[in-house]
């Protein structure tokens, strides 16, 4: 394998903007994330919700003035399941931050939604309101495998998702699937990966069910009323993957994400690449000039009490080691170094050391895993995190 120079990953110098939605229908069994099962019922005090929104960015940006400064390219509304809100009041929001942020012209505006809600009013409501992406949690096609993991299952809406998304103005979709469910085949997550590809799907995240503390999954597992995840089928996968996608001329840049060229997620690229980003909402993170912050993860918290202003600057060297080494993309490692001076020539030492054991390609300052590494990439990332 040889690098490509032509397109490595720099720092773009552009910031990101992410807005936590914290209610779904069903909570999901194995999530971690701050999410609220409220079924079909009205959402809660919706109103309050996007108020305070709106009253946490202006207190962002007050106590991080340079946040005039920076200019903005994505705007990313994650949960929870935001295709579950007032579409009016998303579209508000946009507006909003369109206003008090300088916002690109040609942004990324990426919504996360689940297949019960997918119609094609729906897909064309959003695009009115300024979405120009979606990320859609299917998770698997099986509603065996939907109902293990403790996942809401629309058989129509299912069966459909696909051709209503290829159909509409919403050109650029990303599917989730999830690998490695217990009672899962290979033939399976291969015919549901395929389903996505010839639907015209252009950014696929693929993840392998992990037992994350603290969820219902991991104490079921705890105490041996459920299987854990398909470990072995999970590794097979791994290696599956890059012939199974090349042909769609879908690559993996990131452990868990393949896309045509021209279709990775701009937003999560923010968070692997240290750019700033503003987090809102309950449960949300952000990083900006002043350092990281959180939100308490309790949205009726959210709502009422004060939000902290307390900021903490970041371990520049170990942040940047963890989320940067997860992609597959060539890296200009200079444009990294400047973050990191102190580290520069022992990291450097180390990147030509495991050329030289075969794990990656390292030259002219251009580094990049070998598609095999993804087997063992956390140990790898872990020591050089300890260098």
């Amino acid at each position: 394998m040889k690098i490509d120079p032509g397109n490595p990953v720099v720092k773009t110098g552009f910031s990101g903007i992410y807005v936590h939605y914290p209610y779904c229908i069903q909570k999901c069994e194995y999530c971690d994330f701050y999410s609220l099962g409220n079924g079909k019922k009205p959402i809660p005090d919706e109103n309050t919700l996007f108020q305070r929104y709106k009253e946490e960015i202006r207190q962002r940006i007050s106590e991080n003035p340079s946040v005039s400064d920076l200019e903005f390219d994505t705007i990313f509304f994650g949960g929870g399941t935001p295709s579950r809100a007032d579409i009016s009041r998303i579209a508000d929001l946009i507006k909003f931050l369109k206003n008090n942020i300088k916002i690109s012209e040609y942004s990324e505006i990426t919504m996360e939604c689940n297949p019960e809600d997918i119609s094609s009013d729906f897909l064309k409501s959003i695009a009115q309101a300024g979405i120009n992406r979606i990320s859609v949690g299917i998770q698997s096609f099986y509603p065996e495998r939907l109902r293990f993991l403790g996942r809401y299952y629309d058989p129509i809406r299912y069966e459909n998702v696909l051709e209503t998304v290829k159909n509409s103005e919403i050109s650029n979709f990303s599917a989730d699937l999830i690998y490695g469910i217990p009672g899962q085949s290979i033939e399976e997550i291969v015919k549901d990966i395929l389903r996505v590809l010839k639907a015209g799907g252009k950014h696929i995240s693929l993840y392998a069910l992990t037992v994350e503390k603290g969820t219902p999954y991991s104490r079921k597992v705890a105490d041996k009323i459920t299987p854990g995840p398909e470990e072995e089928i999970q590794e097979e996968i791994l290696k599956l993957l890059p012939n199974l996608l090349s042909p769609y001329e879908l690559f993996q840049y990131e452990v868990s994400n393949y896309s045509k060229p021209g279709f990775s997620s701009i937003h999560n690229l923010k968070y692997w690449t240290m750019e700033y980003y503003l987090g809102i909402g309950p449960g949300a993170h952000g990083f900006l000039p002043a350092g990281r912050y959180s939100n308490p993860r309790n949205v009726e918290q959210y709502k009422v009490k004060d939000l902290s202003g307390e900021y903490s600057k970041p371990d520049l060297y170990t942040e940047l080691v963890l989320s940067l080494f997860r992609l597959f993309q060539p890296i200009s490692m200079e444009n990294f170094y400047e973050l990191i001076p102190e580290k520069k020539e022992t990291l450097n030492l180390q990147l030509k050391r495991m050329e030289e054991s075969g794990l990656c390609e390292f030259s002219d300052g251009i580094f990049q895993w070998k598609p095999e590494t993804v087997l063992f990439l956390d140990s790898k990332i872990l020591e050089l995190a300890s260098l």
